[in-house]
């Protein structure tokens, strides 16, 4: 008897930590009335120094390329829910190469997708960055995992919001 209490005591405990971890995730998302204010806060809370461009998916989803400083690069995510909007952080840093970098990632709606940086590419699939140091391609899918060489764009649309 003593020990089926152990254990349901150790299933209670194990949900509990599941539910605060849970809540607490989503208490860390700053909302704001509009676009403009929830980027500003996020380039203030992520220190952004280099620029950032706007890529709108064919999925309709709004990935902010970032030069956090340097050669420092991630990916993050703006989005609008019933609450306002928020952005947040949807890669790690990446340091550039002199040739480029790649990476996989995901969006909070778990779509995933590839990002490709590299110099002088003329491709139709590529786009360059605002800061002109790259130009850059989002593929649909975990183009690098998967070894697949069928890329498939996902860029509907680009705008420079930092420069």
């Amino acid at each position: 008897m003593e020990f089926i209490i152990r254990q349901f005591m150790v299933i209670l405990m194990v949900i509990a930590i599941f539910f605060i971890s849970a809540c607490s995730d989503k208490d860390n998302i700053d909302h704001f009335s509009s676009k403009e204010e929830t980027l500003e806060h996020f380039f203030q809370n992520e220190n952004i120094k280099g620029n950032i461009d706007l890529i709108t998916t064919t999925n309709d989803e709004s990935l902010l390329v970032i030069q956090s400083s340097g050669n420092t690069y991630f990916v993050g995510e703006l989005v609008e829910d019933k609450e306002g909007y928020f952005a947040k952080r949807i890669s790690a840093n990446v340091e550039m190469t002199t040739i480029g970098a790649s990476w996989e990632l995901n969006t909070m709606d778990k779509n995933e997708y590839t990002i490709f940086f590299e110099k002088n590419i003329e491709d139709a699939n590529y786009i360059q960055f605002s800061n002109g140091e790259y130009d850059i391609s989002l593929v649909e899918g975990h183009t690098i995992s998967e070894n697949t060489f069928a890329l498939t764009s996902a860029i509907k649309e680009v705008e420079t919001v930092k420069d």
